[in-house]
């Protein structure tokens, strides 16, 4: 076990927040929150936002390139402790094992009804935001809702492979469901690649 996965399964057991960051794909973009679980492949955490939990951000662990813990007295941990709920609480349906990619979007679309999907090694500016409507073998499709809370009537095909991060539950997300409601049904004619 390398001394990310130590820092990494300490800040697991002992609750404690961590600032991990991906340079290699979005350099200067640190991501702070609570490290809920992690494995070879993904990290789970309970993202702090100006110290407010702001939902869950799966991030392929071979991509962080530096890992810091704050210790016990952090402002962060010290506020959800007295004001939030403690210990942070896994997402919906308890205990988060954390599996292969597939498996890791079923379980949040079954939990959540909007994912964000970052392929940063192909665009690290674009997030891509929206309901799981299937999954293969090797992808997904994606109805997607826009930034003005529109539903697209067509879904986008992303590959397992390709997806470096999964956010859900966050306070965004949250905003474009309830203003953009349930998906419109699909245009079964018009899919796009």
């Amino acid at each position: 076990m390398g001394k990310r996965q130590r820092l990494l399964q300490r800040a697991v057991d002992e609750f404690l927040v961590v600032r991990v960051e991906r340079d290699g794909l979005v350099p200067g973009e640190p991501l702070v929150g609570f490290a809920l679980a992690s494995g070879r492949d993904w990290t789970l955490l309970r993202v702090i936002t100006d110290s407010m939990s702001d939902g869950y951000a799966l991030v392929r662990t071979r991509d962080l390139t530096d890992v810091r813990t704050r210790g016990k007295r952090d402002v962060d941990r010290r506020w959800t402790k007295k004001h939030g709920t403690w210990p942070p609480p896994p997402p919906a349906g308890g205990p988060f094992a954390l599996g292969g990619t597939r498996e890791l979007v079923a379980r949040v679309a079954a939990a959540y009804p909007l994912v964000t999907v970052f392929q940063e090694e192909l665009d690290p500016d674009i997030a891509l935001i929206g309901k799981v409507t299937s999954l293969g073998k090797n992808s997904l499709r994606l109805q997607e809702i826009d930034s003005t809370a529109e539903w697209r009537r067509t879904t986008t095909k992303l590959r397992y492979e390709e997806i470096t991060r999964l956010d859900f539950a966050d306070h965004y997300n949250g905003v474009l469901l309830d203003l953009g409601g349930e998906p419109p049904p699909l245009d079964k004619t018009r899919q796009r690649a």
